[in-house]
């Protein structure tokens, strides 16, 4: 056991050195049994490896820090686990914000199907432009509007200074108002169209 994690220990410091063979051979040594240890909260596989596969990015990416690590087992697990509690905690508050939205729609006595098909169309055209991102402005992406993290959370995961996250977000939200644009109408990032499309995306964004 204590052979076991001196190793892990000495891939860690490998890493933080820039060793690619260290990196692979951690994620072949780790990657299936934190896949399986985050089924245990996802529930699915395809979210549990995209967890998995997020935190190996950002242990690449923030590599220069990660000599601070004293436990990297226990650092592992438990980011996976922190991982998935706020996945699971993000899906809660989107559902509670939608049926507290809805509740009031149908007080006004406004009817509401869910996903309508124009919805779906707009899902669809924020999925592929999200996914068109480059890695890691897709990642910071991911971090701030989906794991709700702020800004200067997200720097310090990724060993980024704050502005550079700030300003990955900006053109990774450019990106996603030009994708949606001529389905609107209008460009979501001028100030005429703000309000008229903040209550239509204000779930997918925000």
């Amino acid at each position: 056991m204590q052979e076991k994690e001196s190793r892990l220990i000495q891939l860690f410091n490998e890493i933080k050195n820039g060793s690619k063979t260290a990196f692979d051979e951690l994620f072949n040594a780790y990657y299936e049994r934190l896949v399986g240890f985050a089924l245990q909260y996802t529930k699915q596989r395809e979210i549990a490896e995209e967890i998995t596969s997020e935190l190996f990015v950002r242990l690449w990416l923030k590599r220069d820090t990660i000599a601070s690590v004293l436990n990297p087992q226990v650092y592992l697990y438990v980011s996976v686990k922190n991982a998935c509690l706020n996945l699971i905690r993000a899906d809660k508050k989107r559902t509670a914000l939608f049926l507290e939205e809805e509740r009031h729609l149908k007080l006004s006595g406004i009817s509401i199907n869910t996903p309508s098909i124009e919805d779906r169309e707009l899902l669809r055209l924020l999925d592929s432009a999200v996914a068109s991102l480059p890695a890691q402005r897709q990642l910071i992406f991911k971090l701030v509007k989906e794991d709700g993290l702020d800004n200067a959370a997200v720097a310090q995961i990724l060993g980024l200074s704050k502005r550079t996250v700030e300003n990955q977000l900006y053109r990774s939200l450019k990106v996603l108002a030009d994708a949606i644009s001529d389905y609107l109408g209008y460009h979501p990032q001028s100030k005429l169209a703000n309000k008229k499309v903040l209550s239509k995306l204000k779930v997918l964004f925000f």
